[in-house]
């Protein structure tokens, strides 16, 4: 290579430990953890078995794009033989129940809520990968304080605390320390 290096990335093996959901590795884009300057993220998931994707809804500042076929690129449709639910609406009070049966890109525009995913049919593998147009991972989850008001709890890679699960959930979201959203 040459003058251009810092405009490519090779992809490290990363392990899943999604017990069989997923391969035991796979390659992940983190943006400008990846690419400085890089304006997209978006992980390489195949997944192998049926289960949650993400496990509750959620939003995003930036419009992303789920692409959901079949695993084996040949025939994106031939390979294809899944059902996926997702679940999306511009409030998480009122959510649109989705069933994907057959290939699929969704636009998720800024600030629609979405999750959970999950996958309820698989007998062939899938490939499903979520493209988030910002710099870095981040979702924006409802929680209720004490007073059962709901605020807005951000995570974010690379500044939210360790407990975080990155495949969708706050394990300790740290909700009395955050400040109410009006």
């Amino acid at each position: 290579m040459g003058q251009y290096d810092w405009l490519f990335y090779k992809y490290p093996k990363e392990e899943t430990h999604a017990d069989g959901m997923l391969p035991p590795v796979q390659a992940y884009f983190r943006g400008e953890f990846s690419v400085p300057g890089s304006q997209v993220y978006l992980p390489y998931r195949a997944y192998m078995k049926p289960g949650i994707i993400s496990k509750e809804p959620h939003f995003h500042r930036d419009e992303e794009y789920l692409a959901i076929v079949g695993h084996d690129l040949r025939d994106a449709f031939e390979s294809f033989d899944a059902e996926v639910v997702l679940y999306m609406g511009e409030s998480p009070d009122a959510m649109e129940k989705i069933v994907i049966d057959r290939p699929a890109m969704v636009r998720v525009p800024k600030y629609y809520w979405h999750g959970p995913i999950e996958i309820t049919r698989l007998g062939k593998p899938l490939f499903f990968q979520p493209v988030l147009k910002a710099p870095r991972y981040y979702a924006i989850y409802r929680r209720f304080g004490q007073d059962g008001r709901p605020y807005n709890y951000a995570v974010v890679e690379g500044t939210t605390p360790k407990e975080w699960d990155p495949d969708g959930v706050c394990v300790n979201d740290g909700a009395a320390a955050q400040p109410e959203v009006k």
